[in-house]
């Protein structure tokens, strides 16, 4: 059974990663906002799972974006973050970075390359809306234990507070 949640939950589990990096990317100015953001991300291409497969992931703790759910996330965003100096990726078991990091006017693009537990190439293009919000999308393609991946995600992020609660999580890049 691990196995099989495995494969299913995977591609979800880096493309949830994956949005981290967007609030730090998403914005065209000169900084955003610092503080605790929250991020949306509505995924297509998601596997057909049966209704006996998500209950056996629910009891696992493991709650999958279907029926058009969205994988809803919070982080905080430090100062030195907030400057948009650079993409902000986790560091995860994927193995991925971000290559050819562009960041011009409202508009942010970049490359994901991932040589790890999961492995393929992936696209984000992203839309400053303001320093407290932005929209975009973000595509990947490759595999991970031999099953396909080929996920295409509307992502939407909003700032929500100045002061991060205690136990959020704050990535290094």
């Amino acid at each position: 059974m691990p196995n099989a949640i495995t494969q299913l939950v995977a591609p979800s589990l880096l493309m949830t990663a994956l949005t981290l990096l967007l609030p730090s990317t998403a914005l065209a100015l000169n900084e955003i906002k610092p503080g605790q953001w929250e991020t949306s991300v509505q995924m297509q291409g998601m596997p057909a799972i049966s209704a006996e497969q998500l209950e056996q992931l629910r009891q696992f703790g493991i709650d999958l974006p279907v029926s058009g759910n969205a994988i809803v996330t919070q982080q905080c965003i430090t100062p030195e973050q907030a400057k948009l100096k650079q993409p902000l990726l986790p560091q995860t078991e994927d193995g991925c970075s971000v290559r050819n990091y562009q960041h011009q006017g409202s508009k942010l693009s970049g490359e994901l390359v991932c040589n790890g537990n999961i492995k393929g190439n992936g696209r984000f293009d992203m839309t400053l809306l303001s320093d407290s919000a932005f929209e975009g999308k973000l595509s990947m393609q490759g595999s991970t234990q031999g099953m396909p991946v080929n996920q295409n995600s509307n992502v939407a992020g909003k700032w929500l507070k100045a002061k991060c609660d205690a136990d959020l999580p704050t990535y290094q890049p």
